[in-house]
């Protein structure tokens, strides 16, 4: 299918609800016009696509003109503001590099030198020029979209640390100093939680979704994984339900298959699997318990395959994941790159729409073999 016949198609099966009507409809067992969907990094690749760069996407008025295209054009509802990977680390000392396109970076880790966590002081996000800043883009776009449903991000306790130690010095760390590891963590673990407690004084109950790409078996063993990241990733859950009475999502990138079991204790909603995975295989493991998220390929297929490979992997997608016992949203299996083209993001929309047409919890769409 070409970029011409795409459009023509797209047209063809409009969406009927907006996404958060459709999520809601879907996880109360009612049956939906098509699955929920969620391209990771989308607001990103369609300010890269209207011509903003990376690093301009920071500007707020960028992000509320393309909330407000995503959401005429797609029917996407929903506003978000919350910390990347690297966020707290930099609100709590650490320094980095901001390519125009490109992903951020740490130059200059606060606790390079010394592993001490007396040298850190707790934030307040109302005060932190950083964590302040991102308070105010908040409010800016909830007052310009008042009816979206609002949520935030955190990265999880194990990778904010590696944010603010290098990943090799911590590493080493966990084995010639883990007492004081544990103690960044619970430091981490807390600087998290004064974000997640003032976006909820100021905002109300939401979705938050934690990232934990640190977490993963390819880094840590799994003695490691029970020791340093299962206590501290699992009091942020605990924590963050009780706070908003809503449980966190969870993305953890790279492998995880080792973690499967361990993760259905915790207090999810959806565990976001990588595309390394094999998704009906994760379903099988979790779905006794979690929802499932993924996960199509970000890169190999978003970015740079077909209008076609998109498609197909959309197919893939749905036949593997749609009969998840709890819930499945069919998502990539991580952040989409910004170069990725428009015409693959309508691909992914138009398959979504077109093969899970008529969804509902716990079946495959008829739709997928019509």
């Amino acid at each position: 299918m070409n970029k011409e016949e795409l459009e023509k198609e797209l047209k063809k099966y409009p969406s009927q609800m907006n996404s958060h009507e459709r999520l809601k409809a879907y996880l109360s067992g009612q049956r939906v016009d098509h699955l929920p969907y969620n391209i990771m990094s989308l607001d990103v690749v369609y300010g890269y696509n209207l011509g903003y760069s990376i690093k301009e996407f920071s500007n707020i008025e960028r992000q509320i003109e393309v909330t407000d295209k995503l959401a005429k054009e797609y029917k996407i509802f929903g506003i978000s503001q919350g910390l990347n990977l690297r966020t707290m680390a930099y609100a709590l000392g650490s320094t980095g590099i901001f390519p125009e396109n490109g992903i951020d970076r740490v130059d200059k880790y606060f606790l390079d030198e010394k592993l001490d966590v007396n040298l850190l002081q707790m934030p307040d996000p109302y005060k932190n020029k950083i964590l302040a800043k991102k308070l105010a883009d908040a409010r800016k776009l909830r007052e310009k979209f008042p009816d979206h449903p609002i949520r935030t991000f955190l990265a999880g306790p194990i990778s904010t640390a590696a944010a603010l130690r290098p990943l090799s010095k911590l590493l080493r760390d966990l084995r010639k100093n883990p007492e004081e590891v544990k103690k960044l963590l619970e430091f981490c673990l807390e600087a998290n939680m004064k974000w997640a407690e003032v976006f909820y004084k100021e905002f109300g109950p939401g979705k938050i979704m934690i990232a934990d790409p640190v977490a993963c078996d390819d880094i840590l063993s799994p003695k490691q994984a029970k020791e340093f990241s299962y206590p501290y990733l699992k009091a942020l859950t605990s924590r963050l339900r009780k706070l908003n009475g809503i449980e966190p999502d969870l993305h953890i990138c790279g492998h995880t298959k080792r973690q499967w079991e361990d993760l259905k204790d915790f207090d999810i909603e959806f565990f976001s699997v990588d595309n390394c995975h094999d998704l009906e295989e994760c379903k099988i493991a979790i779905e006794d318990k979690l929802a499932l998220m993924g996960n199509l390929p970000p890169v190999d297929v978003m970015k740079n395959g077909t209008i076609d490979d998109v498609i197909d992997a959309v197919k893939v997608c749905i036949k593997k994941g749609a009969d998840a016992k709890n819930g499945y949203i069919l998502a990539t299996g991580c952040g989409t790159p910004a170069e990725t083209p428009k015409e693959n993001v309508d691909a992914f929309v138009y398959a979504v729409r077109k093969y899970s047409k008529d969804a509902r919890i716990n079946e495959i769409p008829k739709a997928l073999y019509q």
